[in-house]
């Protein structure tokens, strides 16, 4: 890796390396003022992009790591733990986030955009949201008027004043409920302290230690159980009153002001269904993407920072299809359809006067009915997404110039079928 770079994307990973690895990788080369880091059991490719870099250390030498790190007992069962262990891979490898101006973690189930463009769009939008909060009764610590930190419907809301600059960046955020923390890619300026109560108490900490302000953090990982420290939610939130990452930054937001995050809307995407009733405002509904030697990623037509494969998962793992190992000579525009499909009913996803999409048959009519907005489509109810062999549709090729405009050209005779 070069020494200095923009970006840093910490990525903790254990198990086989998956099928659709060339792709990500191929995303990575493009985003070449960016380094990424593989925290991993498994054996790297013979052929590496230059800013990529596989840091091998095995499921129980991580472990011992942690062991150290916590002073407590650490004894994992499960390889999805590991995400658990996102929020501080900054720490445990303080030499490879160094030099950085940014650090992020991220996922091996992602392919990446133009990384730095969306960061910089970011950095323009300052959103400074301490208010005065709640001090007693049930919504104790919540802001006393939620209207002046929701930047997601007021666009007057926290207001920035004082020159302060964007340290925390989430594709996920703004949104109603104002989470501030993603899996798949959340980002956060390396060199700010984030000061950590209001009247400074206790010293700040570096944004590459802001897991250690969630007062669970060594019960997280110590706990054989997948907590969720890497999202915005958890299951244990309200069983055990654990802090989430997506807790601590909001916390960190409203009560001391410290973490600055973006007004920017940026568009992100993700290969997941759009009827998920805990969060009917999460990304959803990609179906196809291309990927630009330029760096651009285009998601239904539009182009995105980031994309989760996620429900689409299940077909990269089945599908006959075997891609070839990343290569620097390779320059070509990469085009994947059939991440999910379209079904002309919703089923039992919505209510019996959903409508029925009969427009199948009409050339660019179902691009066009699955164009994403920022990060989820209309017609969501009928997208669904491969749970069988029989209903995988994956298909990968070059692209076409009118695909990158959600137009379908004649790419789809070119694309080579992998249904089993």
């Amino acid at each position: 890796m070069a020494a200095v770079r923009a970006l840093a994307v910490f990525i903790v990973f254990f198990g086989d390396l998956p099928p659709w690895l060339p792709l990500t990788l191929q995303s990575m080369a493009m985003n070449a003022n960016v380094s990424f880091i593989v925290i991993t059991d498994a054996t790297a490719p013979a052929l590496l992009p230059p800013n990529v870099h596989f840091e091998k250390i095995s499921f129980e030498a991580m472990q011992v790591r942690l062991r150290e790190l916590t002073g407590g007992g650490v004894n994992y069962s499960f390889h999805y733990k590991a995400n658990d262990i996102k929020p501080v891979a900054a720490e445990l490898y303080p030499h490879l986030a160094a030099a950085h101006e940014w650090w992020a973690w991220a996922d091996l189930d992602v392919v990446f955009g133009d990384l730095l463009k969306f960061v910089e769009a970011a950095q323009a939008r300052p959103a400074c949201c301490r208010v005065p909060l709640r001090l007693r009764g049930l919504h104790k610590g919540e802001p006393k008027k939620l209207s002046s930190v929701n930047v997601y419907t007021h666009k007057a809301a926290c207001p920035c004043t004082n020159g302060e600059k964007v340290n925390v960046i989430c594709p996920l955020y703004p949104n109603p409920w104002r989470k501030k923390a993603w899996g798949p890619f959340t980002a956060f300026r390396a060199s700010a302290l984030i000061n950590t109560s209001r009247s400074d108490e206790r010293p700040p900490l570096r944004a590459t230690s802001l897991f250690r302000n969630s007062p669970q953090w060594r019960a997280v990982l110590t706990s054989a159980d997948y907590a969720h420290f890497d999202e915005w939610w958890g299951p244990f939130h309200y069983s055990r009153g654990w802090e989430t990452m997506g807790d601590v930054l909001t916390r960190l937001a409203e009560d001391t002001g410290s973490v600055v995050m973006s007004k920017q809307k940026l568009p992100f995407a993700e290969a997941k269904t759009c009827r998920d009733g805990a969060c009917m405002f999460c990304p959803c509904g990609a179906l196809r993407l291309s990927l630009w030697p330029h760096g651009a990623l285009v998601v239904n037509g539009v182009e995105v920072m980031i994309l989760h494969l996620a429900e689409s998962k299940f077909a990269w793992m089945h599908a006959n299809l075997s891609l070839p190992q990343w290569s620097p000579s390779h320059r070509e525009c990469i085009e994947i359809s059939g991440l999910g499909h379209m079904n002309a009913s919703c089923g039992s996803a919505c209510s019996a006067r959903a409508p029925i999409f009969t427009a199948a048959d009409t050339p660019g009519a179902i691009e066009a009915a699955t164009r994403l907005t920022r990060h989820r489509t209309k017609w969501a109810g009928h997208i669904k997404y491969a749970t069988r062999a029989e209903d995988i549709r994956l298909q990968v090729g070059e692209c076409t110039q009118n695909l990158r405009h959600g137009r379908r050209g004649s790419a789809g005779a070119r694309l080579r079928s992998t249904t089993p």
